[in-house]
């Protein structure tokens, strides 16, 4: 029975348990045996002890009269206090690390892959390339939340592997050989290279990026043109991969002195901590090799994303021409208009950025180099792309404060809005203005009307009006029919309760946006993103979060972490999902990102001219003031459409029908073509 027993009981023990009890019984007998010591005995196993002497020790136990004839024991005096200092061992053993190391590489692994397939995704023209930058550099940012302080590991984790494919990684084939070339693709795998090129970097760099050197082409140039071939072997590979991080690190390290340029990716932030720490962390390895990865994947097709970007910068730099800032008052937008302006002005007399500052750096050295274009631009599509998306940003942010502060955009919404449809309940034909529908679909009507619909009636419309520029009704027609006041002019009594304003859209572009802006990486509170960060501010936002300012703030964040509590629970996606997913979210927000605000002003406001051009055939009983705020144009329609106010012929009736009839020619003569239905 109990054979029966005990055999059940050792179904349930493990290995684990078994190696457990084991070292329990060993550190008992290590205990055991210095105490043994201690007490004077001989420290041996208790099985080794004398079974004789234990004996005779109960035979005689009467004390000896040496022992009753001796002096008392003098006590020693109390010793001092003995301070002790515990320290607590970690739990963490090395295999465990080693363990922890592993999953990271892994997880490295595929998020290389991931990264692999976005620049797969924008050379068959599935991708952007700004969304597929942005996917890459948050892949970066998603290796850096992952890393715990594991960057020693690497060196001994390499070496394990190397040992246990019979190589061995410091047999060198030449005395002047950085590496055993047969390591070299274990060493891309598990990073090891590229650590090693950043030791290389750190230890021959200045301590200042200020000081960085121009590279001198000592260790050869980067080829695209043949760099990419299969044909190649490690040797080879391994001199172009050292050309390549030797050539882009100087031109990094001007990313931090120009002050015209606002972005930086993770891989000039990881250069910077170098000089910050004299560290090199697993995350920048990752960079590196990223950086490298891009390079072979692009081969002599490099050109092309550097072609897209200077188009890139040839086109919005036309946009921004084409408007005119005339009529617009605010210096603060001027300055943004300008700051855009200057942007993406990225040559001089013909000459990149990066290649003039170079040569005014290097003015007066004898070396030939520093006369050379930097290929800075030419070899990062990662950092063309960061700017592409940056530049759309501002694009979109600069033209939104630009068209939402006159008010031109906000009041032809209105008044077409109400033309058309008055004109829709007489079935006349009704221009069509496509980027006026547009907006509507991006805005949304709460940015145009109080309320979740247009108004119904002619009466509701012009209180919207009113309201929507922060007066009341009555207050509007009592100034508009005054004429007393200074200077002939009566001000206005506002309220902002009915104030509509344009909203910023595309809410995972900014965020992104925000997160490569310079000076919001040099900060030391920058929040860090991980997995679980990016899910939950991705979903918040979707879900009507974005805060209507650009704000990469702590405000915008307690906004988002609210709505993210408040909503269902999604999914948890992986690293690699993620990046995917958000280089995905990026290339749906473009069109948001390009709408030109700027030319939809211009049309506006030329709309309401027109219509006042033309306010004795329409019979608009046109005030003196009215003549220095356009806007005013549209409230008077809506009041004389209305029977607020009358006209000068006497009849309201038809005052809508006639303004239609000017923004159909209006339209169809801006458009160049006449959409009306027939």
């Amino acid at each position: 029975m109990f054979s029966m027993h005990l055999s059940e009981a050792n179904k349930h023990l493990s290995m684990r348990a078994n190696t457990a009890h084991a070292y329990f019984v060993s550190v008992l007998e290590k205990v055991r045996y210095v105490l043994l010591k201690v007490e004077g005995g001989s420290g041996v196993a208790f099985n080794m002890a004398s079974k004789k002497g234990a004996t005779n020790a109960i035979r005689d136990n009467s004390p000896s009269e040496d022992f009753l004839n001796s002096s008392d024991v003098v006590l020693p005096a109390p010793s001092s206090p003995i301070d002790l200092e515990y320290t607590v061992e970690s739990d963490e053993s090395e295999a465990e690390c080693i363990f922890a190391f592993t999953a990271l590489v892994k997880d490295l692994i595929k998020l290389r892959k991931e990264v692999s397939n976005l620049w797969d995704e924008y050379r068959s023209g599935k991708l952007d390339l700004s969304a597929a930058a942005v996917g890459a550099n948050l892949a970066i940012e998603l290796a850096r939340s992952m890393e715990e302080e594991m960057a020693p590991l690497l060196p001994k984790y390499f070496g394990a592997v190397c040992q246990s494919l019979g190589l061995d990684p410091f047999q060198k084939e030449r005395f002047s050989d950085d590496m055993n070339f047969a390591c070299y693709d274990i060493g891309t795998t598990f990073l090891y290279n590229a650590a090693s090129l950043l030791e290389a970097i750190r230890t021959a760099a200045p301590h200042s990026a200020r000081h960085m050197p121009c590279y001198t082409g000592k260790f050869g140039w980067y080829d695209a043109q043949r760099a990419h071939l299969k044909t190649m072997d490690n040797r080879q590979r391994w001199a172009q991969d050292k050309a390549a991080a030797l050539e882009v690190v100087p031109d990094i390290t001007l990313l931090f002195e120009l002050e015209g340029i606002p972005v930086l990716d993770e891989f000039a932030r990881g250069i910077k901590y170098i000089f910050e720490t004299e560290e090199i962390p697993v995350w920048l390895c990752f960079a590196v090799q990223n950086y490298l990865d891009t390079l072979r994947f692009f081969g002599p097709n490099v050109t092309d994303a550097l072609a897209e970007f200077h188009r890139f910068n040839e086109i919005t730099a036309e946009l921004l021409d084409r408007a005119n800032l005339a009529d617009y008052h605010q210096n603060d937008a001027k300055k943004d208009f300008k700051d855009m302006r200057k942007m993406v002005t990225v040559k001089i007399n013909g000459v990149d950025i990066f290649t003039a500052s170079r040569m005014a750096l290097n003015r007066g050295s004898r070396n030939e180099s520093a006369s050379r274009s930097s290929s800075f631009l030419l070899h990062n599509p990662l950092f063309c792309g960061l700017w592409i998306h940056y530049a759309r940003v501002m694009f979109h942010q600069t033209g939104v404060r630009y068209a939402a502060k006159p008010g031109a955009v906000l009041h032809a919404v209105q008044l077409y809005t109400a033309v058309r449809h008055q004109q829709q309940e007489h079935l006349m034909p009704v221009p069509e203005w496509p980027d006026l529908d547009r907006l509507l679909a991006m805005q949304g009507l709460q940015a145009f009307f109080i309320g979740t619909e247009p108004p119904a009636s002619l009466q509701a419309h012009f209180k919207n009006y009113c309201m929507s520029r922060g007066v009341s009704p009555a207050n509007w027609l009592a100034t508009a029919i005054r004429r007393k006041g200074k200077e002939g002019k009566v001000l206005l009594q506002r309220s902002r309760a009915g104030i509509r304003e344009l909203k910023f859209g595309a809410p995972v572009s900014l965020c992104c946006a925000a997160r490569m802006e310079k000076r919001a990486i040099e900060e030391p509170t920058r929040r860090a993103w991980n997995a679980e960060v990016m899910q939950k501010e991705e979903q918040a936002k979707k879900d009507g979060a974005a805060a209507t300012e650009f704000q990469p703030g702590a405000a915008a964040d307690r906004k988002i972490k609210a709505k993210a509590k408040a909503a269902p629970a999604h999914p948890t996606l992986t690293a690699p999902q993620l990046v995917h997913y958000f280089a995905h979210v990026i290339q749906t927000e473009i069109p948001d990102l390009m709408f030109d605000y700027f030319a939809m002003h211009t049309m506006a406001r030329g709309l309401l001219e027109k219509v006042r051009a033309q306010a004795d055939d329409i019979g608009l009983p046109l005030m003196m003031y009215v003549t220095t705020d356009v806007a005013d144009i549209a409230g008077l329609v809506f009041a004389l459409a209305a029977k607020e106010m009358a006209s000068k012929s006497g009849q309201s009736q038809g005052v809508l029908g006639k303004v239609a009839m000017v923004i159909r020619e209006y339209v169809i003569a801006e458009l160049d073509v006449d959409k009306c239905p027939t």
